[in-house]
């Protein structure tokens, strides 16, 4: 019978002593806009400006390699990731390059990345304004 206790409690502690990593399962979440800026060819003139709707939203989660999840933003730019634990995770889009002026490589995009921790479980991290150029 003692043995039977300790093993239980021995159980019960490994358990509880597990730290889960970043990723889905919590409670947490980050959300934010991504906004649109058109120019001309080279970046000399701004054509429009306006909500970047139906645009990939990525986010890694803790060390992983690749891309973890990814969402796109609504009609108004907005995007959100749910149900996140604590821990570290990398939100990014990609976007033409604005200091490619020249427009040597109009093909080539750009990772624009951004370091966001969650620190509490049920935290809302809501972004500043990311911004894709075109």
């Amino acid at each position: 019978m003692k043995t039977y206790i300790i093993l239980i409690a021995l159980f019960c502690f490994t358990l509880l002593s597990c730290r889960k990593e970043a990723g889905e399962g919590g409670k947490a979440s980050i959300n934010g806009l991504v906004w649109l800026k058109e120019y001309n060819g080279n970046f000399g003139s701004l054509l429009l400006e306006r909500a970047a709707y139906d645009e990939y939203v990525y986010i890694q989660y803790g060390d992983e390699i690749n891309y973890s999840d990814r969402v796109k933003t609504n009609h108004e730019g907005r995007f959100e990731f749910k149900y996140l634990r604590p821990g570290k995770y990398k939100v990014y889009f990609y976007s033409k390059d604005p200091e490619d002026k020249d427009n040597i490589n109009p093909e080539e995009m750009m990772v624009v990345m951004q370091d966001v921790e969650i620190t509490e479980k049920k935290q809302v991290i809501s972004l500043d304004t990311l911004v894709i150029y075109d």
